[in-house]
């Protein structure tokens, strides 16, 4: 697949949040489509975060939905809208009808797309986000290398967001991140270059002020490769001012490595390793994640799929755990 084919899935993506989002309204050249999931999630050996698992499933189960449209304003000018949120499911220890009434706002921005370039504001990923996405495509329990520090951070509040992509296999994108409080603004830039015989090279750095705190700033690097039904990937990330604990001035490392194979009875099988460091100045430095993953899912078609994970957790005092999980795509 050429990567400008590539490109525009990516940007479809942005509007419809799914690809199997469903086309419901199109008329004068105005379109709404409405996609989103339902999966149930359940932990039978430990909970996902390593806390012991007193009873026999710790249920980690969501329903997403999204709304996307798009309105043709030139030929070569159109305006989109985007929102998404996410309800989970009540899961009381003592009271097995527990509800969640709640929906948690993920996504909701507004834009312009002109060609291969689009300009975006409101709430939505950081531009470092797409190294990130490198190896936290698939994997059930990935993805910290983006919530070290805000501006490098998904679902952001404020975000004005810039998207380009060049000569096929070129993606740029930008990101100033304009806060309510005072001197909390911040900045992200990355690019991800993809080479003919699959092989993608991708760097990224962010900043933002910490409001009179250690200002956070985040490097992120990522390959990935790409041929026939395997993946692999690999980022590696460090800065100062991890938002995550507030232990005064510090540093942090992370790094993920993710490899699948997409068998052609729809089997596919994922091997995956997660490590994240801080390092207080003026504590010992700790771990904040350090596993390995290994997960089977099977898709019975493009709507449904179910797998299952084990996470072997190597930090102190941190249990294994065994997810198990249906997913359905609208």
């Amino acid at each position: 697949m050429k990567m400008a084919a590539i490109a525009t899935a990516i940007t479809t993506a942005l509007v419809s949040g799914s690809a199997l989002a469903a086309e419901v309204y199109n008329s004068d050249g105005t379109s709404l489509s409405i996609g989103g999931r339902a999966e149930f999630r359940g932990d039978f050996q430990g909970k996902a975060n390593g806390d012991e698992l007193k009873g026999t499933m710790d249920n980690a189960s969501r329903f997403r939905v999204n709304v996307g449209g798009e309105t043709r304003i030139t030929d070569s000018l159109n305006g989109i809208g985007f929102y998404e949120a996410e309800q989970t499911v009540g899961n009381g220890e003592d009271d097995r009808n527990t509800g969640n009434t709640d929906f948690k706002q993920r996504y909701m921005y507004a834009g312009l797309v002109a060609g291969d370039n689009t300009i975006t504001f409101g709430k939505q990923d950081a531009a470092t986000v797409q190294i990130s996405q490198m190896s936290d495509n698939v994997s059930t329990h990935s993805g910290i290398q983006k919530t070290y520090i805000a501006a490098g951070d998904e679902q952001i509040n404020n975000a004005l967001n810039y998207s380009g992509y060049f000569m096929d296999a070129l993606s740029v994108k930008a990101s100033l991140l304009a806060a309510s409080g005072e001197n909390q603004d911040g900045y992200a830039l990355s690019a991800i270059y993809t080479l003919p015989f699959g092989l993608g090279v991708g760097l990224g750095y962010a900043a933002n002020e910490n409001d009179g705190s250690q200002d956070s700033t985040q490097f992120i690097g990522g390959l990935n490769y790409t041929w026939e039904g395997l993946y692999v990937a690999g980022t590696y990330t460090q800065g100062e001012g991890s938002k995550k604990y507030q232990l005064g001035d510090n540093d942090f490392t992370g790094y993920e490595f993710v490899a699948h194979y997409r068998f052609e009875n729809n089997f596919q099988a994922l091997v995956g390793y997660q490590k994240g460091e801080i390092d207080p100045a003026n504590l010992s430095k700790f771990d904040i994640s350090d596993y390995y993953e290994l997960t089977g899912v099977y898709y019975f078609n493009k709507s449904l799929r179910t797998y299952a994970t084990y996470k072997i957790n190597n930090l102190e005092d941190a249990d294994n755990s065994l997810r198990l999980a249906l997913r359905y795509d609208f």
